[in-house]
């Protein structure tokens, strides 16, 4: 059933974004490898969080004989296993070439996190023990599998040394932890993972953020051989903040979004001050205008980080797609959009109508809705006229904006922020 009472009243605060960032005040400074690095450990953390509670709920519904939703528990595990390596590769990836000159060591296996996941995955193991030798094929055994060799790279590759401290001085994993479970719903949903999918890339772009307001101060300074390094981690972080949309744009169904869509209250992915506002409309539009008519490697990351960010929109079409239904059906959106997938359609066409890297040439626009260029376009278009529907009907009051949907959301942009100014 679905939750009705709303948690929070803004973005910010249905991702626990205050609490989030205050664990990754102080420490390394604004545009380092190591303040990167942090972000990356501190994502992970968060992943680490979430697989010891699907974990936990695996082995609960296996005890009370629910096969099939212990799978589904198992497939959440895996797309979290997938995101950790991820953010793995990307910690050996920007690792310093003199991680063993010195310095501490940071390894996931020092985490509390780490020691509470096994603890919790080794219950579940117990109750996988007496099913692992039927010779039937089960839908479980490939989902663990899968899941297990992605947590062997994540133990292996969340691993650097060099570090200006030790583990939870430096990824205060007890304040992540703070954060990710300061809001919570009762009974059993997929709030928290979806906060987590939110919560990783945020942390992400407020590392990348800083890395390209650094790099559009070096540009306009004349030392563009000091932005080249801040601007390829920054397409590090951003390749990586796309990759994370994953978790929901492959693993959310309609139905669990829908379970949890009353919580949310009127919020929207569009008011994350982060990804719309500091990235998309302040910071990315400085880059572009510094490396124009600059270093041809200067051009090309810029152009990289905006193709990041048209992959992330694309990502996010997706989700009002699957979960609300097609474009022209009307269904609105929590905050009021009279049709809530042309609305996030607009906003990318929108952004690329003012990125001067966006390529012109297009012969297909993959937001055409009505082109029949995909051969599976009209069923397309009925499964998502379908699913328009039901949401219209499950969700008559966010349709009709009353009640708690009939006045705005309250949201306001923030200031303009320049470039050389940290989060």
């Amino acid at each position: 059933m679905p939750v009705e009472p709303e948690v929070a009243v803004s973005y910010d605060e249905l991702q626990s974004l205050p609490a989030l960032f205050r664990a990754g005040s102080g420490g390394p400074g604004p545009g380092t490898r190591w303040q990167a690095l942090r972000a990356l450990l501190q994502a992970t953390e968060v992943a680490l969080l979430n697989l010891e509670e699907l974990a936990a709920e695996a082995t609960v519904r296996l005890r009370q004989g629910r096969g099939a939703e212990a799978v589904r528990s198992l497939e959440w595990m895996v797309g979290f296993g997938r995101a950790w390596s991820e953010l793995a590769w990307l910690v050996r990836d920007l690792a310093p070439v003199d991680e063993d000159g010195g310095g501490h060591l940071l390894a996931v296996t020092a985490s509390p996190s780490w020691h509470r996941l096994t603890l919790a995955e080794k219950e579940l193991a117990l109750e996988l023990k007496p099913l692992a030798d039927h010779p039937e094929p089960c839908e479980w055994k490939r989902r663990l599998l899968r899941y297990v060799m992605l947590q062997r790279i994540g133990v292996e590759y969340t691993c650097v040394g060099g570090a200006p401290s030790a583990y939870e001085d430096f990824v205060r994993p007890d304040a992540i932890r703070e954060a990710v479970r300061e809001k919570r719903l009762p009974g059993e949903n997929l709030f928290t993972p979806f906060r987590a999918a939110h919560q990783m890339p945020e942390l992400l772009a407020r590392a990348a953020n800083d890395h390209i307001g650094r790099a559009v101060e070096e540009i306009e300074g004349g030392r563009a051989d000091r932005a080249l390094p801040l601007l390829g981690r920054a397409d590090r972080l951003l390749d990586a903040v796309v990759r994370l949309t994953d978790l929901l744009v492959d693993r959310l169904t309609t139905d669990e979004y829908h379970a949890i869509r009353k919580a949310l209250g009127r919020t929207s992915g569009s008011h994350s001050v982060g990804l719309h506002y500091d990235l998309m409309r302040d910071l990315y539009p400085a880059l572009a205008r510094a490396s124009q008519h600059r270093d041809e490697e200067i051009g090309l990351l810029a152009r990289t980080i905006g193709l990041h960010i048209d992959r992330w929109r694309l990502a996010h079409v997706d989700l009002p797609r699957t979960n609300l239904g097609g474009a022209g059906t009307g269904t609105r959106s929590l905050t009021g959009s009279p049709d809530a997938l042309r609305t996030v359609a607009r906003m990318r066409e929108t952004g690329r109508e003012r990125d001067p890297y966006a390529h012109t040439g297009r012969t297909f626009c993959a937001t055409d809705w009505d082109s029949d260029v995909p051969p599976l376009a009209e069923i397309e278009r009925r499964l998502l006229g379908g699913i328009a529907g039901h949401t219209q009907e499950r969700f008559q009051d966010v349709q009709e904006r009353t009640g708690r949907y009939a006045g705005p959301s309250g949201f306001a942009p923030p200031p303009k922020r320049c470039p050389a100014r940290p989060t």
